[in-house]
């Protein structure tokens, strides 16, 4: 029943639905797609770019197309071009957070931290929700969540030995 609360009721953060989550994915594989809107269909909207993500102005143009938030990228076969183009979105859309997958585990995509492409649904998910906080993990593009926890328990023995 509305009360004429205009604010949704209680509003606490642990009540609050979180903001959906709108994904870029960029891939040269056609199967990839049904994956994508299964497993990010969830958080928000999802849309899927058929090409290679080895241009990194054709990446760039795409990203402020589709105004993401996340980008995922498939760097199968195309591991060092993809490289570039993280550090040409750290440029251009710092904000942005980038995810990649890769259906190889070689050294390159373990250097660009890539998750198993079939890897667990979760991981994936979980790896976008990261990233549409942290933005580009090149980028200097938003501060942390919270500010980081200092070690007070020196100083809290240091003033009880004072007393």
């Amino acid at each position: 029943m509305h009360n004429g609360d205009v604010s949704g009721g209680n509003t606490s953060p642990e009540t609050m639905a979180p903001a959906p989550i709108r994904t870029l994915v960029v891939a040269g594989d056609i199967g990839y797609r049904e994956r994508a809107y299964g497993v990010l269909g969830e958080l928000g909207d999802v849309a899927f770019a058929l090409t290679l993500p080895t241009d990194p102005d054709d990446v760039t143009w795409l990203v402020r197309k589709a105004r993401p938030n996340v980008v995922v990228l498939d760097a199968t076969g195309c591991e060092a071009a993809v490289t570039g183009v993280i550090a040409a979105l750290a440029a251009r859309a710092p904000a942005v957070g980038v995810v990649v997958v890769c259906e190889h585990l070689t050294d390159a995509a373990r250097d660009l931290r890539a998750l198993p492409k079939w890897g667990w649904r979760r991981e994936l998910r979980a790896a976008v929700e990261r990233a549409s906080f942290e933005g580009n993990p090149l980028g200097a593009s938003r501060k942390p969540l919270r500010e980081p926890r200092h070690d007070l328990r020196s100083a809290a023995g240091a003033a009880i030995a004072g007393r």
